[in-house]
């Protein structure tokens, strides 16, 4: 290492790269079928009634997963408050349509 320094330096700069990109991969926040997010709670509201309720994320993403054919984005989950009738939609109007093109995605490759 003496004779030749910059392998020392090269070594130690691999290792700091390595390290920021671990940790700027870390803090980009949770990938769509993480632990993190699917633990999240969500606040869903009717929107025929305007009445909102919290879920956990991976139940409501359950409950559209599991709906047959593709999601139409005016619908939603079956919702208590309309008697049933699938009207229950993310509150965070951007977070229902990232969630609802994600689940349409998956479904798709699964029709082909």
């Amino acid at each position: 290492m003496r004779e030749k320094p910059w392998i020392a330096w090269a070594i130690s700069g691999s290792c700091l790269a390595i390290a920021a990109f671990v940790l700027i991969r870390s803090n980009t926040g949770a990938t769509p079928d993480s632990i993190e997010r699917l633990s999240e709670t969500v606040t869903i509201r009717c929107t025929e009634t305007g009445e909102e309720w919290e879920m956990n994320r991976g139940q409501f993403e359950q409950m559209l997963l599991t709906t047959n054919g593709l999601i139409d984005p005016a619908q939603g989950i079956p919702s208590k408050f309309a008697d049933g009738r699938p009207t229950g939609v993310l509150v965070n109007k951007g977070e229902w349509e990232e969630t609802v093109n994600r689940i349409n995605a998956m479904k798709r490759q699964y029709m082909d």
